[in-house]
């Protein structure tokens, strides 16, 4: 997790050196901790040393449970649905077929099913209607901790009854949204919890997809084809959300320290890294669709946790045996003190450990009439500080004379309601959520008299009431369309004020209430020509009232099937980015004491996407894809009067400042996704991804340059094997494994002997980005055993990231100390044991 002293320091020593505001310049320079960064090197045999004692214990406790157990059982149930028009199938066929005799059930009036007495382990299941495309499930785990319930949604065959109907296996991640056609991965629970140094985060997870890479070791801010992680949409349940993350790194930021959700409570979801669907809009880089899944609706059931970060509870069921309404609640507060403790320091020696505690919930209530109502929420509460030690002896470097401290919360409520027109071919829902942000940052300095100067008081407070509403409606097998609108009202309390270096004062570079409105609309038509060749085009529109800015934007996409088991996708589209509400209302003082708003008028980040794809099913769970996309960005905020010609938001990752901008800057990213992959089968699954791009940005007055971001080429493995273990081989030992390779990110040079002569780090503007650090490459291994009882389960788990120690750069800074240039390091190995159990 990346702690906010280590940015909040950056930009202290920033205004100490050059009053610089460039994001990018700040990833360059000296943080907090860099001292101890250097010390992993000396600590790294006590760190190993220690990782041997937590594997040991693991396989200790693996070894000694017990050899004799009964054959277990449990129960599969679920849902049938059409997709396009979530109705209810009646009379499905759902059968385990890799049991001898088989098993199966068929669904009732109301296309719920149930199987019951299925022993635990891996099951695939087939699912088959007649008039729809069969459905597979591959290699799904059950458990004896909890039911295994499945929401089955079916697509309709375009071929006459009479036809004889050949069905190919689903192909691996496709998307949940039937009106996506390209650069989309279906993001399941079993995988966030699967991989390596995941944590059960889906920003972690996502990180060994094609095209994604992780900004840096202590924060699940991804990086989309050479984007800044600013240009990405979070929704749940169909609506926009702000950032779901602890310790998040600012104004703009799309990540954090940790994840505020919990996969118990999420369900599987969509992740997007271009030429979005007409539904999507406000993101120029990526969209994280998120779902959550509902309670169990007949059982009661319990999920407990406990590990190195922390507690954790689940609690779902239905609220009464003769309703079908059900509940399903997640709490969990974690903190890094024992972490800490244990020698993983993790944030530094800060006075307060980073801690956090979050809720979340889906409550499920269906009605006769008017349809089905959910009522869901996520809570957050996130803080951490690090108070100055009052001894000047110990004071290595001028930053060690900077104390700091951060709360963060957030809340997000909402009701969602999904209404079935008697047609049975429409459908309304209805989203409408309100959320709450406050974002609090403390930074001051003492002298060696021990008298404290305040340097930063940040306070950013967004209240936010969303509504949306889609009508959905299938003609035939051929023709779905859906439409919908999107509106927004922001509220927003924004305080800033630092100090002036220069002249020594606090000066207010924000003061502002006021609110916001932003309305959306949009269109889209799947028109499934054929069985083999599908197409979905649509509109996207945007309307800011804060400065009367609005686009409209073309959507079109297509898939064609060249075999059974090729396919070609292509993809082409408009898209646009608001900036938050601090960037366009941020205030400048004159000398005359007048303030002005510069960035009132700047208008929305606009990019054109087009992405072309292919993909082969060529072997058994084998499957191999590839996409070459091209990006351009225009209407880029820069800095007004730039002499650096580093100063765009294509470089920045987050934060605030008070800059005058314009939309005069471009931008433009290209490159090659191939990604292979084996879904879970023979208790083993495999997948390798790389990806080779340029991202390059323009300024009026200089030539093109590579953004921050452009490291040029990402490399992932990931695997992982299972062992059936146990007298009736119920229980599971799983061994994970990740690897990421990719190119360091790029840099401003630092101009020794200019740094020497004046004493302060300066860069070499004239070369700005054409450095860049070391490569960047980790290993991490998750290593987990699972053991059902009768009615219960539990497993222990053991996820290390960075397992070889390794030190990646972070970036280089002069130190004035020292009068050389010095290596600030990332985080390097980080273990973390947990203990689930679920009954």
């Amino acid at each position: 997790m990346k702690p906010k002293q280590l940015k909040i320091n950056t930009m202290i020593l920033n205004h100490i050196q050059n009053k610089k505001t460039d994001a990018t310049f700040q990833k360059c320079c000296v943080f907090k901790n860099v001292s101890k960064k250097n010390n992993n090197r000396k600590t790294i045999k006590t760190t190993k040393m220690k990782l041997k004692i937590l594997l040991s214990i693991l396989l200790i406790f693996t070894l000694s449970t017990s050899l004799f157990s009964q054959e277990l059982t449990q129960t599969i149930k679920g849902t049938i649905t059409d997709n396009d028009t979530k109705v209810t199938l009646p009379g499905a066929n759902i059968i385990v077929t890799d049991m001898d005799p088989l098993i199966g059930a068929i669904s009732d009036l109301d296309g719920n099913f149930m199987i019951e007495n299925v022993p635990i382990g891996r099951h695939n299941l087939k699912v088959s209607y007649i008039g729809y495309e069969d459905v597979y499930y591959n290699e799904i785990v059950l458990i004896t901790g909890s039911e295994l319930v499945l929401n089955v949604v079916m697509i309709e065959a375009i071929n006459t009854l009479d036809e004889v109907v050949i069905s190919a296996k689903n192909e691996a991640g496709e998307p949940i949204n039937s009106f996506v056609t390209n650069s989309a991965q279906q993001l399941t629970i079993e995988s966030t919890s699967r991989i390596a140094a995941g944590i059960n985060d889906p920003s972690r997870t996502v990180q060994s997809y094609a095209g994604v890479s992780v900004e840096d070791d202590e924060n699940n801010e991804i990086i989309v084809r050479g984007n800044s992680p600013r240009g990405m949409l979070w929704r749940m349940e169909g609506i926009e959300i702000p950032n779901p993350n602890h310790f998040s790194n600012g104004e703009g930021s799309t990540g954090g320290g940790v994840s505020a959700l919990s996969t118990q409570v999420l369900d599987n979801s969509d992740f997007y890294t271009g030429a979005f669907a007409a539904e999507y809009g406000n993101a120029i880089s990526s969209v994280f669709d998120l779902r959550l899944r509902t309670g169990n609706e007949t059982k009661r059931e319990y999920t407990f946790q406990a590990g190195v970060l922390g507690l954790q509870a689940a609690v779902e069921g239905p609220f009464s045996k003769k309703s079908k309404a059900s509940f399903l609640f997640n709490y969990r507060y974690s903190t890094t003190s024992l972490l800490n403790a244990t020698g993983f320091s993790i944030g530094g020696e800060s006075t307060l450990s980073p801690e956090w505690q979050d809720l979340s919930f889906n409550i499920n209530l269906p009605t006769q009439n008017a349809g089905r109502f959910s009522v869901w929420g996520l809570g957050g509460f996130s803080q951490s500080a690090d108070n100055v030690v009052k001894d000047t002896t110990k004071w290595e470097y001028r930053q060690d004379a900077f104390g700091y401290a951060e709360k963060q919360l957030l809340g997000i409520v909402g009701v969602s309601n999904i209404y079935l027109l008697k047609n049975n071919k429409s459908y309304f829902k209805t989203v409408m959520a309100y959320s709450y942000t406050n974002n609090i940052e403390e930074a001051d300095t003492l002298n060696y008299n021990y008298q404290s100067t305040q340097v930063v008081d940040d306070d950013f407070i967004y209240k936010t009431f969303t509504a949306s509403t889609l009508f959905n409606h299938k003609f035939n097998a051929k023709n779905t369309i859906r439409t919908g609108l999107i509106y927004s009202n922001q509220n927003y309390n924004l305080y800033v004020r630092r100090l002036d270096w220069d002249s020594k004062e606090i000066e207010t570079e924000i003061d502002q209430k006021g609110e916001s409105n932003r309305m959306q609309a949009y269109f889209q038509w799947k028109y499934r020509i054929t069985e083999r060749f599908d197409v979905n085009t649509g509109v996207h529109a945007t309307y800011l009232a804060l400065n009367d800015d609005y686009t409209v934007e073309p959507r079109f996409g297509m898939s064609y099937k060249l075999t059974p088991r090729t396919r070609a996708t292509f993809g082409i589209g408009l898209h646009s980015k608001t900036e938050p509400a601090s960037i366009y209302t941020a205030q400048q003082i004159l000398d005359d004491g007048s303030i002005i708003e510069p960035n009132l008028d700047l208008k929305m980040t606009k990019a054109f996407h087009i992405v072309g794809g292919y993909n082969w099913n060529f072997g058994e769970n084998w499957n191999f894809k590839t996409e070459v996309y091209y990006q351009y960005l225009y209407d880029v905020p820069i800095k007004a009067e730039d002499t650096t010609g580093t100063i765009t938001s294509l470089n920045f990752s987050s934060g605030f400042t008070n800059e005058d901008f314009n939309n005069d800057g471009t931008g433009r990213n290209y490159g090659l996704e191939i990604t292979v992959e084996k879904n879970f089968s023979n208790l083993y699954y495999f997948l390798f991804t790389t990806s080779l791009f340029q991202s390059k940005y323009t300024m009026p007055g200089f030539e093109e340059r590579n953004t921050t971001y452009n490291s040029m080429y990402i490399f992932n493995l990931v695997g992982g094997k299972e062992f059936k273990v146990g007298n009736q081989k119920q229980n599971i030992i799983s061994l994970n494994l990740r690897s990421m390779l990719r190119g360091g990110y790029r840099t401003i040079p630092i101009n020794i002997d200019e740094s020497i002569a004046q004493n302060k780090d300066v860069r070499n503007y004239e070369a700005a980005f054409e450095t860049k650090v070391p490569d960047y490459f980790r290993i991490d291994l998750g290593v987990s055993y699972r053991k059902n009882k009768p009615n219960w389960s539990w497993i222990l788990s053991a996820d290390i990231q960075n397992v070889t120690g390794r030190n990646n750069v972070y970036g280089q800074y002069y130190s004035t100390e020292t009068q050389q240039i010095e290596t600030a390091y990332l985080t390097g190995l980080i273990p973390i044991i947990n203990y689930k159990i679920e009954f």
